[in-house]
């Protein structure tokens, strides 16, 4: 039998070389923080050369900006597909609290977006393709609380402001819960469900 293995047309050569110094960087990233990340050693992990490297990106925060957008987005897109099911809101909030749990409990992506911002603070070259970054995920935000009002039927709030609301609150409750602060007995995700349905109306203390 004629065992020929199939080569890679040149747009999949070039996804296969970025996803596999994406995930190296994961690891860098995870090990040495963003700062002392190296390009060398990310290349090397992935079995490229330096070379390789800049021929995808232009240096290590454009890939760390990749990687979030990549983590960020997939995240958008579970809420998004869990309110898009049939039935009322109360039936997807059990799945939206579980998932947002252990979205919480993923230290390295909060650590990057966390890295990602303080060097987008002190980089003006950072700052500006952050901000692009951010445009595209609160557009995508945005999309998600119209989706929550829309399946809810009712809300206190627009979906503009719904939509920052929900960037904010994800951040500000996953800090929250790695420092040990708020209620023991009340997961990341228990807090971001109450907060939604009392911002939507649909909460214990709905009028």
């Amino acid at each position: 039998m004629n065992m020929r293995t199939q080569r890679l047309s040149r747009s999949e050569s070039q996804a296969q070389t970025r996803g596999r110094l994406t995930q190296a960087a994961r690891h860098e990233f995870a090990r040495r923080g963003v700062a002392a990340a190296s390009i060398d050693r990310i290349s090397e992990r992935a079995g490229y050369s330096r070379g390789a490297f800049y021929s995808n990106f232009a240096d290590k925060h454009e890939l760390l900006l990749e990687l979030q957008a990549q983590h960020q987005a997939a995240e958008i897109d579970v809420w998004q597909a869990l309110l898009d099911t049939a039935g009322p809101l109360t039936d997807v909030l059990p799945a939206l609290r579980d998932r947002f749990d252990a979205f919480a409990r993923d230290a390295d992506g909060f650590l990057f977006s966390t890295e990602l911002q303080l060097e987008a603070l002190r980089n003006p070259a950072v700052a500006e393709r952050y901000r692009g970054f951010s445009a595209e995920i609160a557009v995508r935000t945005r999309q998600l609380a119209a989706a929550f009002i829309a399946r809810a039927g009712t809300s206190r709030v627009s979906a503009d402001v719904l939509g920052v609301l929900l960037q904010s609150l994800a951040h500000q409750l996953i800090t929250e819960a790695r420092l040990g602060e708020g209620d023991p007995g009340t997961s990341s995700g228990q807090r971001m469900v109450a907060i939604l349905t009392e911002l939507l109306g649909t909460g214990p203390n709905a009028a």
